[in-house]
């Protein structure tokens, strides 16, 4: 069966290989497991006598490009004398980067009749590219989406964790929940999502950390959100900080060694500040209407559903759909019910409004460069006593 189609450059296609599949993203794990996943249902259609070939696609000079192609025409063009198909999996192309090499005139060049010679192989030919990373705003493999029997392209990381629509976190969650029960360990609530909140712009990496922790723990051991505080460094995009945590959870050891670590990265205080006061921004909505009946919080945050009726109730009243954290219902349910509420039940109001205030002389303290000894003595007020309410 062949189609008729156009692709970048005005190409006219007449007929396609018996199977295309293109995969993209910027995730190199999540992109390699799906090109995985179609080169072994490819494989399994071709029937035990075809002939597979993976080729590595990554090039570090302009001139690996022609070589690439070259390499990729022969294997295509070369068919079996008996009859036999062939599977080829062009793997970790890295043509449609965002990289200097990529941006040539040449490489496109390439690129293009790479993609032609894809387009227009034998039909006892299958053929899966799986290119990554990838710059969305190219549009030569986009433009082969119609000729593609399956075309994925991964949604990038979102720049801050817990957006509201992160595919790309939502299925790193459900990964770290699979490889921790894999390894025989137990976690606390939140804790795979805790991790991807901290390198989960790389889904290797987020797995890599799940196993690191299970080690941490040992088998049958749980892991709690404090372990991956002090164990997982933050990761690309990442904006956790360990003590915001530590105040969340009203802990003054761990608040006190959480700032140890923060200040021997860290001369400045006002990148933390500036979290915390975020994070008391939504922890003051969210206590307010715990006041007036309208959230029943607990130390394990909001009970599910909660949130989404409370934002038809009293979403326009609060503004903008646009997130900001002084719009409470702009923000992601998860994130607000299990990761942010806990804290709603361990201090007042009063006391959130002191620490908003405190934040406020903090940064007039950083002014000064009293830093670190003023968000120390924040903490130990905030922390060794607590306020009546």
């Amino acid at each position: 069966m062949t189609k008729d189609c156009h692709a970048g450059g005005g190409r006219e296609i007449r007929r396609v290989p018996g199977y295309l599949a293109i995969i993209a993203g910027k995730d190199e794990y999540l992109v390699d497991q799906d090109g995985r996943a179609c080169y072994d249902k490819a494989r399994k259609a071709a029937g035990s006598d075809a002939e597979a070939e993976i080729i590595s696609a990554q090039i570090l000079r302009v001139d690996d490009a022609r070589v690439l192609e070259l390499q990729f025409a022969e294997s295509v063009k070369t068919l079996s004398m008996f009859g036999g198909k062939r599977v080829i999996w062009l793997r970790n192309l890295n043509l449609v980067a965002d990289t200097v090499q990529a941006k040539s005139e040449e490489v496109k060049k390439n690129l293009a009749n790479i993609l032609a010679v894809a387009t227009a192989a034998d039909p006892s030919v299958s053929i899966v590219i799986s290119a990554t990373p990838y710059d969305g705003r190219r549009k030569d493999l986009s433009a082969l989406k119609s000729a593609a029997h399956d075309f994925i392209v991964h949604a990038a990381a979102s720049k801050s964790p817990f957006d509201k629509g992160d595919a790309q976190a939502d299925n790193q969650v459900a990964l770290a929940v699979e490889r921790l029960k894999a390894l025989g360990v137990k976690h606390d609530r939140g804790v795979p999502e805790v991790i991807v909140g901290r390198v989960g712009q790389s889904t290797r990496l987020v797995l890599g950390e799940c196993e690191k922790l299970a080690t941490y723990v040992g088998p049958g051991g749980t892991i709690k959100e404090s372990d991956v505080h002090l164990l997982v460094p933050t990761f690309g995009e990442g904006d956790f900080f360990e003590p915001i945590e530590a105040l969340a959870a009203r802990d003054l050891a761990w608040g006190l060694a959480s700032l140890d670590r923060y200040f021997f990265n860290e001369s400045s205080s006002r990148p933390l500040l500036s979290a915390l006061q975020n994070r008391l921004r939504l922890l003051i909505q969210i206590r307010c209407l715990v006041d007036s009946g309208d959230f029943r919080v607990s130390e394990a945050g909001l009970p599910k559903g909660q949130f989404e009726a409370a934002s038809g109730r009293h979403g326009p009243t609060f503004g903008s759909a646009a997130k900001s954290s002084a719009n409470l219902f702009s923000q992601n349910a998860w994130y607000v019910s299990n990761k942010v509420a806990p804290a709603a039940a361990r201090y007042t109001l009063a006391e959130l409004v002191d620490l908003q205030l405190a934040c406020a002389d903090c940064f007039d303290a950083s002014n000064r460069g009293e830093d670190e000894s003023s968000v120390r003595a924040m903490f130990l007020r905030a922390l060794a006593v607590k306020r009546p309410g």
